[in-house]
């Protein structure tokens, strides 16, 4: 009964888009860009947190960068991210990166709905990915991710998946991009009861997304993205995402984007009317040494109804 309140809990404190199913921590953004644009950046080739959005933007990084993002919420979460990218010449790339998104101070019940001890939990992605060019216009990338997961001390879940995408140049101004999320990704559960060790499997959604960058407007970028979850239950969910990004003449970056979800959500119910949901951040680049940059993002998220507002920040920088 313990365990049913935790994951009542956590389905309510990252009940987004897909917030009621395993893995919704990886769900939230994984850098303070990414989430000002409305998450929208699966055709982007800014460096960064390329794992995130799609491995086979690797293919188009000119350098080796490093994304260190840390991300203060309400409600008692965060979310830390680092993300490093390699160049392999002549047309491939490799990364590393590692997400943890974790929730504190969560007030235990028992089953008889009387308070017990706070307890924390956490799920952590470690990510291998590579991405390769075939011609100049065209790249394939993979990651191989490993899943885990603790909430409370006797509640541990484990798994490997694996993400598979593309990048398409049209000309250097306009790119189109698409994932599949999620393959054969799952938490194999081990609960301890007493003096008894339970074990089973949580299914995660499986993901598909297409979406485009264009950057044929003086100092404005455009992106657009479409999202289609598949959930355990073979429920579909739909998310659409548009972020625009314009450069002023000092470097400063403005960004803002807007989500809307349409479609089923766990125990049946449905997503309906309009649910739109803006986001705002801005970015700066802070010089650290002679010719060396650093980029600073950060975005400010709103929340829902009563969750109060977070704060993201990000940094990256090329080497």
């Amino acid at each position: 009964m313990r365990l049913l309140w935790i994951l009542l809990f956590m389905n309510i404190v990252f009940a987004d888009y897909g917030g009621g199913y395993a893995g919704s921590g990886f769900r939230y953004g994984s850098n303070a860009r990414e989430f000002s644009l409305a998450g929208a950046l699966i055709a982007d080739k800014t460096p960064g947190f390329y794992a995130f959005s799609n491995p086979a933007l690797l293919r188009l990084s000119r350098d080796n960068h490093i994304g260190i993002s840390f991300q203060t919420m309400s409600l008692d979460r965060s979310i830390q991210s680092f993300s490093y990218a390699r160049r392999l010449p002549p047309n491939a790339g490799v990364g590393l990166a590692i997400l943890r998104s974790g929730t504190d101070n969560i007030m235990g019940r028992d089953g008889m709905n009387n308070e017990t001890e706070s307890f924390s939990s956490s799920e952590i992605e470690g990510i291998i990915s590579f991405g390769v060019g075939f011609g100049s216009k065209f790249a394939l990338g993979i990651n191989i991710k490993a899943l885990f997961t603790t909430i409370y001390e006797d509640y541990k879940g484990n798994g490997i998946s694996g993400d598979i995408g593309f990048i398409y140049k049209f000309n250097r101004r306009l790119f189109v991009g698409g994932i599949i999320k999620n393959l054969n990704a799952s938490y194999n559960w081990k609960v301890i009861i007493g003096e008894d060790e339970r074990s089973y499997e949580e299914n995660f959604p499986l993901e598909y997304s297409m979406g485009l960058a264009y950057s044929g407007i003086k100092g404005v970028s455009l992106f657009i993205q479409e999202d289609i979850m598949i959930t355990p239950n073979d429920d579909v969910n739909y998310r659409t995402r548009i972020g625009s990004e314009y450069k002023l003449k000092n470097k400063i970056k403005l960004r803002g984007g807007l989500t809307q979800s349409y479609g089923a959500v766990p125990e049946g119910t449905k997503i309906d009317g309009i649910n739109l949901k803006p986001t705002f951040g801005i970015g700066a680049p802070l010089k650290v040494w002679q010719r060396q940059y650093t980029q600073l993002d950060y975005a400010l998220d709103s929340g829902s109804v009563g969750e109060g507002l977070s704060h993201l920040f990000s940094f990256s920088f090329k080497f």
